[in-house]
């Protein structure tokens, strides 16, 4: 993950706040590539179903994406489906970007999902109208090549969209409608105290600083997560978001930078059971199928600095690399003593699930039964925050943080804003990835080389 200390703040912010840091997104190790003929499925019990993406008319691209994720949590909830969102269709089918905006609903893109054993696609829209915004799903019979059902529905305010999704695609589906509590969603609006850069269009979460526990405090970690200290930081943003494909492709257009994956060694894939480096993999192909809107992978932590620098450069303001103890106290949503970035209960991230299970059944997998529709990376903000705003804390991709790794710093680790080692040979990642276990806490640590070499891979949970 990448942090941006930003200083001499506009006025709008309180004059105490003396550093902006944003996460740039790593995934140089952990974003993987999956080599090999993929795994014929076994015959399963429930249907197939394709949810392609909303296409966004008159409306936000963003609020077409996160309707979208509803679709598809509504749909996995019936528990009368295998749900299989646009990207993992295409990267089962091995299709072209180009070929997906065509859509599919032509008969031998029909015919093709049917090939697939896929029985149903969902495609549709969010629009607005005047002052009004409407949903539109139809439904295909990919078996037949058909058009089964469609539907089209109509609210008065955004914070109705939710809600309008979730009974739309009941009632295209045929399934008895439920009372859905409507929930909000993220609009163009920055909230008050948070920030919007305005050379990058980045987003940032303004976090109070404050005392917490750091530490494995659940008592179940790795001795390195040990022991539990008093940390306290001060105020400083953080990052909203992980660092897109786009985003980080802002960067290359602007500097030609090249990432150490494509002047070196490649990216690190997994072939059939073990890690292994791959020289053709990195950023722009990682092995599987990615959009702007996907966080950025396959880079190293000297990557992670080199877009924070040029976004010093470009705007002015203090970017870096968050520290370990930013990191956390922000994963746990200002230091709570939460077990998962997402607060008590099941899993709400994208990490190792059955979607990724079919894809890789050799793969062990914590919570049985939870699919979150994505085998690979997701698109950033896919999923709920947590409580102070931060998207994908767990999962998605690892994020690099600025501290050099000791595992007995713990032990030495000074109470006020602690910078970590002053010197060492490997970096710490935070937060896990798609193949991380939906267990994986806040505060477990991972180790690895300054430039994503062949060793240090040691996880703890």
């Amino acid at each position: 993950m990448c942090i941006l200390d930003i200083k001499n703040m506009p006025r709008i912010f309180f004059s105490s706040i003396k550093e902006i840091r944003m996460r740039t997104f790593f995934s140089a190790l952990m974003v993987y590539f999956f080599v090999g003929v993929f795994p014929a499925f076994a015959s399963k019990e429930l249907p197939k179903i394709a949810v392609w993406d909303l296409e966004p008319r008159n409306t936000p691209p963003t609020h077409a994406r996160e309707l979208t994720s509803f679709l598809v949590s509504e749909i996995t909830k019936l528990k009368k489906y295998e749900v299989y969102s646009q990207e993992n269709v295409r990267t089962l089918a091995g299709w072209s970007a180009e070929r997906m905006k065509l859509g599919c609903t032509d008969t031998k893109c029909l015919v093709a999902l049917g090939q697939m054993d896929i029985v149903k696609l969902i495609s549709g829209s969010v629009g607005k109208i005047g002052n009004r915004y409407t949903i539109s799903l139809n439904l295909f019979d990919t078996q037949n090549a058909r058009a089964e059902n469609a539907i089209s529905e109509v609210c008065q305010t955004e914070d109705e969209l939710i809600e309008l999704i979730q009974i739309s695609v009941r009632k295209l589906l045929g399934e008895p409608l439920e009372t859905v509590a409507p929930k909000p969603i993220s609009t163009a609006k920055v909230p008050p105290g948070d920030y919007r850069d305005a050379a990058t269009g980045m987003e940032f979460v303004l976090v109070k600083g404050g005392c917490y526990e750091m530490g494995d405090t659940f008592g179940d970690g790795y001795r390195d997560e040990k022991p539990v200290h008093e940390v306290c930081v001060s105020d400083f943003y953080i990052g909203k978001y992980e660092v897109t494909v786009g985003g980080f492709r802002k960067f290359v257009n602007d500097t030609g930078f090249r990432t150490e994956a494509e002047r070196d060694d490649g990216c690190f894939v997994y072939k059939v059971d073990k890690w292994e480096r791959d020289r053709n993999k990195n950023w722009r192909d990682p092995g599987f199928s990615q959009d702007d809107r996907n966080p950025v992978v396959c880079l190293s932590w000297n990557d992670a600095k080199a877009l924070a620098d040029w976004l010093k450069g470009k705007t002015g303001k203090d970017y870096r690399l968050p520290t370990e103890a930013e990191w956390e106290y922000a994963a746990r949503s200002r230091g709570k003593n939460y077990k998962h970035s997402w607060g008590s209960g099941g899993p709400a991230g994208n990490v190792a699930d059955m979607s990724f299970k079919r894809q890789f059944p050799n793969w062990s997998i914590w919570w049985e039964g939870y699919d979150d529709g994505y085998v690979f990376t997701a698109p950033v903000g896919a999923f709920p925050s947590n409580e102070i705003g931060l998207y994908d804390m767990t999962g998605n991709v690892w994020e690099w943080v600025s501290d050099w790794y000791d595992e007995d710093y713990y032990k030495n680790s000074p109470k006020n804003n602690p910078q970590g080692p002053g010197s060492g040979n490997i970096k710490v990642l935070r937060g896990g990835s798609v193949t991380a276990d939906a267990t994986f806490p806040p505060y477990h640590r991972f180790e690895w080389t300054l430039h994503g070499g062949k060793s240090g891979g040691r996880a703890y949970m």
